[in-house]
């Protein structure tokens, strides 16, 4: 008999769930959004039914013997804590639709084991603090004994920064922000006036869109205004300097018709206060750090940013986890709730592999020898890495579909499309021709981590694609597909351990090209969510640019 944890990620945006077993093993860890093939998953349970059963099936789970403890990544219901929701930066009604949404997520977690008979009535349900959950998912994934983990994010129980010590891997909370005052809801601000949309994850388009402005004293000195930073903590300005920085502001917007590059120096200059924030809030967490910051909450997916950290700030390791955002909170509740069953009081140590998603289908997979019209299909197993490097070499561009789904926002290989980044129209090729999307998003590269220092100036590993470096100028011209307008790239580092395929990949690649850097993309197209099906693989592969997509070992060619 098995004692699974359930964890569940119940903001009422980005849900997910995660398993872990007995041993504190992560054994399953997927985003809703995935399943559903729904932006974001908006108000979608967590624990949607035929999620949750593909899940558990995944693991081997017996309802017969085994049992299924289920936890939240909140402590509280935030509609039942009476606050009074601001006007001025973003809609109160975002805010109470967001409460709602968690509100209904929190109070339905674990009805799905109903339907699924495995309880007979409601289940008693583990609560934990938000910004913990953020805490132990993030540390999970890390190797080291003793650091800061530092959590900014948009909200929390109370407030959106939270400082953890980590001490023989035992976490204790040093302090939190109370009230108000958010980098997230900042950057969400800032991400409307740039003409883009927050509620679809549009803070990407800013980050990307920073790089081909310059930051101007005159728009910093506004958007520095709304917040300040008190020994590491944030809080919002009076509520009159709020209504001022907005309207201000608002002459500098650009609206969603107008062209994009009209925004460039507003989101330089946004991502630039960012930073400055984010430095004074990271002076207050050195002490006692031993030189090591775990950074997670939302704001850790900043790459841009996480890339100046080392060596500037006085710490010489970061670490920030596949799925520093809400989503990764499901892993976080799952291994609490571990934690309080065994009485174990270090957090366990995983092997690092963010790829705890599902696999492909079997018998879709075995349907795929006998396409008829789709493409040329052929088996390449034994040797696919140096199949799909032969093609790579010749300019096509291939969608991957292999292994189990990676956790987290990034592709890392498994659910990715890959092409050769020597080709100076590619990127275009790409974002027009596949992703349909705006010309100047960049993509990234993936290259071998004992290779970074050759190519990267600060070089350090990424394995999860966290961190933004500037390219050393003598490899730059070569690699101009995966060179951002500010001369840097959001790597993805390799090694035979963390990412043995990709890794097989690169080394292919180099050895007939002289040149062992692949560009990789997420395996989807503008607007929707990193594939998850055979059938969706396929999809994108008949109704893009692709010129072949590998399913497994099958590749099949247009």
């Amino acid at each position: 008999m098995g004692q699974y944890h359930l964890g569940l990620s119940t903001s009422g945006h980005d849900p997910a769930l995660a398993i872990v077993d007995e041993m504190g093993r992560v054994v399953f860890a997927e985003a809703t959004e995935r399943f559903m093939q729904d932006k974001r998953a908006w108000g979608i349970a967590p624990d949607h039914v035929t999620h949750l059963q593909s899940a558990l099936s995944s693991i081997g789970f017996d309802p017969e013997t085994d049992s299924l403890q289920v936890a939240t990544s909140w402590k509280h219901v935030k509609a039942d804590v009476p606050v009074t929701l601001s006007n001025v930066l973003l809609p109160a009604t975002d805010g109470l639709w967001l409460r709602e949404l968690q509100s209904a997520a929190q109070r339905g977690a674990g009805a799905t084991l109903l339907r699924l008979r495995l309880a007979s009535t409601m289940p008693k349900i583990r609560r934990f603090d938000h910004h913990l959950c953020h805490a132990v998912s993030a540390t999970v994934f890390a190797t080291a004994s003793d650091a800061a983990c530092l959590v900014i994010d948009g909200e929390g129980e109370v407030g959106a920064v939270s400082l953890f010590d980590l001490r023989d891997r035992r976490l204790k909370r040093r302090w939190r922000s109370w009230g108000p005052g958010s980098l997230g809801t900042f950057y969400a601000w800032l991400t409307t006036l740039c003409g883009f949309d927050w509620r679809l994850g549009e803070e990407w388009k800013v980050m990307g869109l920073a790089a081909f402005g310059t930051p101007k004293a005159e728009l910093q000195q506004v958007l520095a205004s709304v917040l300040s930073v008190e020994q590491g903590r944030l809080r919002f300005a009076d509520h009159t300097i709020l209504v001022k920085a907005h309207e201000t502001l608002s002459q500098f917007g650009r609206s969603d018709t107008a062209p994009v590059l009209q925004a460039a120096d507003l989101a330089a200059s946004g991502q630039a206060v960012f930073a400055d924030l984010t430095d004074q809030i990271l002076a207050s967490c050195l002490e006692g750090s031993d030189g090591t910051l775990i950074l997670s909450g939302g704001c850790a997916l900043n790459s841009s940013y996480n890339g100046t950290i080392v060596g500037r700030t006085g710490f010489e390791r970061v670490f920030v986890p596949p799925a520093p955002a809400d989503d990764g909170n499901a892993i976080g509740a799952a291994m609490l709730s571990w934690m309080q069953t065994t009485g174990e009081t270090r957090i366990p140590v995983s092997n690092g592999s963010a790829y705890l998603g599902s696999s492909s289908a079997p018998k879709a997979v075995g349907r795929l020898s006998h396409l008829q019209g789709l493409g040329h299909v052929s088996d390449i197993s034994g040797d696919s890495a140096g199949q799909i490097a032969k093609h790579l070499a010749q300019g096509k561009i291939i969608g991957v579909m292999r292994g189990r789904a990676e956790f987290g926002p990034r592709a890392l290989g498994n659910r990715s499309i890959l092409a050769d980044p020597r080709s100076p129209d590619m990127k275009g090729r790409i974002n027009r021709c596949v992703k349909g999307r705006e010309p100047y998003r960049p993509f990234a590269p993936v290259i071998a981590e004992n290779q970074v220092s050759e190519w990267f100036e600060r070089p350090q590993p990424s394995p999860y694609m966290s961190v933004t470096l500037p390219w050393r100028a003598a490899g730059m011209a070569r690699v101009p597909a995966v060179v951002h307008e500010d001369g840097t790239g959001r790597l993805q580092t390799v090694s035979p351990t963390n990412a043995a395929w990709m890794h097989d990949l690169t080394q292919a690649f180099g050895a007939l090209t002289g040149v062992p850097i692949v560009l990789n993309t997420s395996f989807n197209i503008m607007g929707k969510p990193i594939i998850h099906s055979v059938e969706d693989a396929l999809a994108v592969f008949a109704t893009s640019g692709l010129d072949a997509v590998l399913i497994d070992d099958y590749l099949i060619e247009k």
